[in-house]
């Protein structure tokens, strides 16, 4: 479901400080929960939910109630969201424990705001993470007599150097599954590609909606459909085929189409690229690369000429320089493979005798044809 993030709006905002839990710790620090929503000003609102917008747009992936990962956290949202009366600090506090209580000793201190927003008109539920290395020395303010955390110390923390990273799930009435249970979107500010940690997929009971292999593989796909029909010259053809596979090859665990867009394609033709590519199945933030489906188109690249002349090359020959694509100045393209010669040739296609075995020397193979349109 592609939602436009631009249209949330914040309404009240509780947060909790939840100290870090060490693995053996027989007695860890307490929970800090506040008693009443969080005191909020105009400013920091708008502040808040510019930052939120921006970062919920840029790297939001669907998600989905995962049934393996039993836990609370889907009831508590799903009750919110289905009653109109709900109380946020009574469903806020049950967040924060259940927090608390999947914590593995490794996680550092951190707070939980728990946000009462609107979505599209629909009623919403907002949960941010945020860790902080250095610890957050969060102090109480007074409200009515009851304690609660300064909104203002959660903006700083998200807009400085100070947070370390944070992550937002963001669960809305018009978003609920049908029968399956919650969905929602996820987006974190800690991996570059935009891609959930599991240890936040977890405390929510969730999973990403799509498998990654069928992502990569529609990612690879429209790529390359996009480089075939939108880009006119043959060598820059090659040059972003060369760069997908080597992206996709690579030993990193995410893609972002943002960040490959910008790395490896011109400027006048980024824009063009990631609105043919993405989608809420490619989302421009990136997803968790698993190359199973493409593996065998990731070997080779096939090139075919308007003559009706084609040729494989091994990805690997063009990054070790023994291939490469040149333009003529008759507008023609010329493949050049500067190798060893194998011990033999063979006719290909239909039944015959091979041709002679050659001596292995040093050649150099030119290849020209127009190029089909």
């Amino acid at each position: 479901m592609q939602v436009d993030f631009g249209r949330l709006a914040i309404n009240q905002v509780i947060v909790h400080a939840i100290p870090r839990k060490a693995k053996y710790d027989d007695n860890p620090p307490p929970l800090r929960l506040s008693e009443v929503v969080s005191p909020l000003e105009e400013a920091v609102r708008t502040q808040l939910q510019s930052r939120l917008r921006g970062d919920l747009n840029a790297a939001a992936q669907e998600v989905v109630e995962d049934p393996e990962h039993a836990t609370q956290v889907p009831r508590v949202i799903q009750s919110y969201l289905e009653a109109s009366d709900a109380d946020l600090v009574s469903v806020s506090r049950q967040l924060a424990i259940a927090l608390r209580e999947s914590q593995n000793g490794s996680n550092p201190d951190g707070m939980l705001l728990v946000a009462e927003c609107t979505l599209e008109d629909s009623r919403t539920i907002m949960i941010v993470k945020l860790e902080h290395q250095d610890g957050v020395q969060a102090s109480f303010l007074e409200s009515d007599g009851k304690k609660t955390f300064d909104v203002q110390q959660v903006k700083d923390l998200m807009y400085t150097s100070k947070s370390r990273v944070y992550k937002i799930g963001i669960f809305s009435r018009a978003q609920m599954g049908t029968g399956d249970g919650i969905s929602g979107h996820v987006a974190d500010k800690q991996s570059s590609a935009g891609n959930a940690a599991q240890f936040f997929l977890r405390y929510l009971g969730c999973r990403t909606r799509q498998d990654p292999s069928e992502t990569t593989r529609q990612f690879y796909e429209r790529a390359t459909d996009w480089i075939n029909s939108a880009v006119p010259h043959f060598e820059t053809k090659t040059n972003y085929t060369v760069a997908l596979h080597a992206e996709l090859r690579s030993q990193s665990v995410d893609v972002s189409p943002r960040e490959f867009a910008r790395k490896h394609l011109g400027v006048d033709d980024r824009d063009s690229f990631l609105n043919h590519v993405c989608s809420e199945e490619v989302p421009r933030g990136g997803f968790t690369k698993d190359t199973e489906r493409v593996e065998k188109m990731l070997s080779n690249l096939q090139f075919k000429f308007a003559s009706g002349a084609s040729a494989v090359i091994p990805r690997t020959a063009f990054d070790d320089g023994i291939a490469s694509v040149e333009q003529t100045d008759t507008g023609r393209s010329r493949l050049v493979i500067e190798d060893e010669v194998a011990p033999q040739v063979k006719g290909k296609g239909e039944r015959g005798k091979s041709t002679k075995p050659v001596d292995s020397e040093q050649a150099s193979l030119g290849i020209t044809s127009d190029l089909p349109e």
